[in-house]
């Protein structure tokens, strides 16, 4: 399996090494296994906590966490989070009303360290929240765990929305006809 395309290569932020077709170095996930990862996780997740409020952290926690939540159930809203390392000390005045009193799940696509979702969580309890708990559709086998997850792998995800449908970014038609 290879990178997709072009596209998915810059967001990626791949070397031109890493965006070498390797043998298992890359899974693609299509929309078809990306819906049945989505619907397998909130399956699992409903068996033991019920979000009211699924907040998706920017960017790639945005497709994830309203895919998500539809099958919980629950009211879904993007959150960004920022990454910068000069941002650590400072205090975040930022709040998101929407959580006061109730049981939130933080979304992104991939987790490696952990600092992103411990930040969204933060930012949910700081809100209000009266639970809150962690979901990735992607843990890394050394990296941090978040309560849910999905998919366990060192391999580079290749998500469907990481490809370019069409000329000039938009979708050209229907994407099933384009192998994608």
């Amino acid at each position: 399996m290879g990178v997709g395309d072009a596209f998915a290569v810059k967001r990626l932020g791949m070397s031109a090494l890493q965006a070498r077709p390797q043998p298992k170095a890359v899974r693609e996930l299509s929309w078809v296994e990306f819906g049945e990862v989505v619907r397998e996780l909130a399956a699992r997740i409903s068996e033991r906590f019920k979000p009211e409020l699924v907040l998706g952290v920017a960017r790639g926690g945005i497709v994830v966490g309203g895919a998500i939540a539809n099958p919980l159930r629950a009211e879904f809203l993007p959150v960004r989070v920022e990454k910068r390392g000069r941002d650590r000390g400072a205090r975040v005045t930022f709040r998101v009303p929407e959580a006061m009193g109730r049981q939130v799940l933080v979304v992104d696509d991939v987790t490696n360290s952990g600092a992103t979702l411990k930040k969204a969580k933060k930012l949910a309890l700081r809100s209000g929240a009266k639970e809150v708990q962690a979901a990735a559709l992607v843990a890394r086998p050394h990296g941090s765990r978040p309560e849910w997850y999905a998919l366990e792998t060192s391999q580079l995800v290749v998500f469907p929305w990481d490809y370019q449908l069409g000329e000039g970014g938009g979708p050209a038609g229907d994407p099933g006809a384009m192998g994608v």
